[in-house]
């Protein structure tokens, strides 16, 4: 009987050192537990930083993206801009050397009938004309030479097609335009007026100059600065020599 009690007592004895051998295991797991929660709770946070600055970075990204895409757009833009200004120049250098060309033919005919009439004089005076036919044709001599000076002195920039094809191809000038005649080149070829980029005035515009009220020619804008402009007088519109202090306004 006493064996069995003792027994007993080895038995409790050793389920209660299980127990706390069980218990003791227990707590130590669930402390490993709450330490790799915790760890593993740091760790979702400091990936949760990353997400973020990474998120932060790709938007930036694509803002930037977006401003190159502007960029090149604005590029293109401006490349095709300066395509057509190109394409334009090209066909306004082709005219110039045309109507350069034109120019020299002219001038080279004018000679010709020029010499043709010295030479035609000489004989009428050698077979003894009157003094009106001698007159008559230093007349027409005259004429020509003047015509020549006056094809010399005229600045090749001047000329455009769009003149030969009447003034209603020219865009008029602003309607506020209100300037002066500064200078007026060799026999009225060509006028420098107090008109520039500042005031509105373009290439090609048609402006009349005035005086005392009364119209007395339209010129075509042939080259443009800030603050002034060169201009030709149009053909056939000159009624009386211009001089500078003229008035200049737009040709509506």
């Amino acid at each position: 009987m006493r064996s069995l009690a003792n027994f007993l007592s080895v038995l409790a004895i050793i389920g209660a050192l299980a127990s706390g051998t069980f218990y003791y295991l227990n707590t130590l797991e669930a402390n490993n537990l709450a330490q790799e929660l915790q760890t593993s709770q740091v760790q979702l946070k400091a990936e949760s930083a990353k997400s973020a600055n990474l998120a932060a970075k790709n938007h930036d990204l694509q803002e930037q993206l977006e401003q190159n895409a502007r960029s090149l757009q604005e590029a293109r833009s401006n490349i095709t801009v300066i395509s057509a200004r190109s394409n334009q120049l090209k066909r306004e250098n082709q005219r110039f050397t045309e109507e350069l060309e034109m120019r020299m033919d002219n001038e080279e005919n004018l000679q010709r009938s020029l010499a043709d009439l010295k030479k035609e004089m000489a004989a009428q005076k050698a077979n003894s004309i009157t003094l009106e036919e001698a007159n008559a044709y230093e007349q027409k001599i005259a004429t020509l030479e003047s015509t020549i000076l006056k094809l010399e002195s005229t600045p090749v920039k001047v000329a455009s097609p769009s003149t030969a094809e009447g003034y209603g191809n020219l865009k008029p000038g602003p309607s506020d335009a209100n300037g002066r005649i500064l200078t007026v080149g060799p026999q009225s070829s060509f006028v420098i007026v107090s008109l520039g980029y500042t005031s509105g005035i373009r290439l090609d515009h048609l402006l009349e100059i005035k005086r005392e009220g009364e119209s007395i020619a339209k010129i075509q804008i042939s080259e443009v600065k800030e603050n002034l402009s060169i201009a030709r007088i149009l053909p056939g519109s000159l009624k009386i020599d211009p001089i500078a202090g003229d008035l200049v306004v737009s040709a509506n």
